[in-house]
């Protein structure tokens, strides 16, 4: 079973995950999980808990199955989302960065400390400081008032994350599937329901042969289409990478050796 505790504390910890990073075509979605302490589970908890790891590594109808369960039995959750045209605004990484702080903000199920004349939305410095977020990868949220810590691997390390990486894969596909079902003369023309979105070589051809959708990541798929359907990365600034915070925040990055040993 995946680690249940950063920290031996109280303080709440989120488990955030994000999935259609890569995709040429639609949202990138995050999700967030809060499990509960494990003093606190039922039989049900203690059934679920051990199948929860990284997304890619589960089947899509046993992830579908786990992802219901997780919502179930979580002592909070949330999915997050940031658009395709989002996307090209800003840029990939803000996109991810923004639908974690979105997938925070939403948690359903729980209700953040409040400390005096606060607002109810998290990202409050005050509210923010009573959680720990645990995020998968080696990007932290800039600004954020409260501890983080950015993992690689994370979503095979943690069980929060590995729950949170469930959600967010689930609800993407589900998404692009929705999406498909209702507009499917569009979608065979791409292989939507195969791709998921991805840059696979039907979805590719489909862009070559029939150009952008209003859906398309331009800056994703400037490749394929023609110049006027196409669109440069935007010039932003991006923060938040581990490797370049001030010195004394380096152990927000864990890095986890390699199966084997070294």
């Amino acid at each position: 079973m995946l680690t249940l505790r950063h920290t031996n504390d109280s303080i709440p910890e989120i488990g955030l995950d994000e999935a259609g990073r890569g995709c040429f075509w639609g949202p990138i979605m995050a999700g967030a999980v809060i499990w509960p302490a494990e003093e606190t589970w039922t039989a049900e908890h203690k059934a679920l808990a051990p199948q929860i790891r990284d997304s890619k590594k589960i089947a899509p109808k046993k992830r579908a199955k786990l992802a219901d369960e997780i919502k179930r039995l979580a002592a909070a959750w949330a999915v997050g989302s940031v658009s395709n045209s989002e996307i090209d605004e800003q840029g990939i990484v803000w996109a991810n960065q923004e639908a974690f702080r979105r997938a925070v903000r939403d948690l359903k199920g729980f209700k953040f400390p409040d400390k005096g004349n606060n607002s109810n939305n998290s990202h409050n410095s005050n509210n923010s400081n009573n959680s720990r977020l645990l995020i998968d990868g080696e990007w932290l949220i800039p600004d954020w008032p409260g501890e983080q810590h950015a993992i690689v691997e994370g979503d095979n390390t943690y069980l929060c994350i590995g729950a949170a990486s469930i959600l967010a894969k689930v609800e993407h596909d589900r998404w692009i599937q929705d999406w498909c079902d209702k507009n499917e003369a569009c979608s065979s023309l791409y292989d939507l329901r195969g791709s998921k979105g991805y840059g696979t070589d039907k979805h590719r051809a489909g862009l070559v042969a029939n150009g952008a959708h209003e859906l398309h990541r331009r800056t994703f798929v400037r490749n394929y289409v023609p110049a006027s359907q196409a669109r440069q990365k935007p010039n932003v600034v991006i923060q938040g990478h581990v490797n370049k915070v001030k010195k004394e925040e380096d152990k927000c990055l864990i890095r986890l050796p390699p199966k084997g040993g070294r």
